[in-house]
């Protein structure tokens, strides 16, 4: 919606858009694309063009918490043609403690995060979490970086169109051609803190002394929970860095 200078949602679905994973079968294509271009990916730092990295080319580095990234992870896949059926348990056996998918989340947020540090670097993180609570502040800051006008008025649109139950009700999501019943997985609940429904304490301690073994040189952190004005804007937090 920035860079279109339109509130309109898109109606082609989130496959129509250059996926930079299958770049490869459009490459023919790319030049034929208007600028300014976007590519979406899931791919780690060091799988991305190197001119485009060390050009200073823009990227927005979005990421968060991993233990409802996981969940919305484990939802999406569940069903999927080609996918195991796992049960939670499972699957967090096979997915989560052994962290291999494309590389692995760790090293996917420690590559992003340690590059985004260079000054030369011409990354902005943003966390999931934050255009839930902060959504203005964090939509401005996304606009400046990719030096998009703007006015408060525009902002406030896209925050209420890009609201999680109008995303849900009125975006097209063509991820359903790959599920077998063609339903929708896409947009679930989108809160924070819904891995407090999934996680058994076990699990969660499990996967903690896992998070503070790999990011103890990491010092990003990320919300886990709600937002409670009553808790000086944050309920949750952790840490996992100390």
């Amino acid at each position: 919606m920035l860079l279109s200078h339109t509130t309109e949602y898109n109606t082609k679905g989130v496959l129509h858009h250059m996926l930079l994973d299958l770049a490869a079968h459009f490459f023919d294509k790319l030049d034929d694309m208007e600028d300014p271009r976007l590519f979406t990916t899931h791919l780690p730092l060091h799988h991305l063009p190197d001119h485009h990295v060390k050009n200073g080319y823009k990227i927005i580095y979005l990421n968060r918490n991993p233990k409802d990234r996981w969940v919305s992870n484990y939802t999406f896949l569940y069903g999927k043609l080609g996918i195991p059926d796992w049960t939670w348990n499972e699957f967090f056996d096979n997915m989560i403690l052994k962290d291999d998918l494309q590389g692995g989340w760790f090293n996917f947020t420690k590559g992003f995060e340690k590059a985004a540090k260079i000054e030369t670097s011409n990354i902005l993180p943003v966390k999931y979490e934050d255009l839930q609570q902060h959504p203005f502040s964090t939509i401005k800051k996304m606009a400046e970086f990719i030096n998009v006008s703007y006015t408060d008025d525009i902002i406030g649109e896209i925050i209420k169109k890009c609201n999680f139950v109008n995303i849900k009700q009125h975006k097209y999501d063509s991820s359903r051609m790959i599920d077998p019943k063609h339903e929708s997985t896409l947009f679930r609940k989108g809160v924070i803190g819904d891995w407090k429904n999934w996680f058994t304490v076990a699990q969660n301690e499990k996967f903690d002394e896992m998070y503070r073994e790999e990011m103890k040189d990491c010092d990003v952190n990320f919300i886990y929970d709600h937002y409670n004005n009553n808790n000086n804007g944050i309920d949750g937090v952790e840490n996992h860095s100390n």
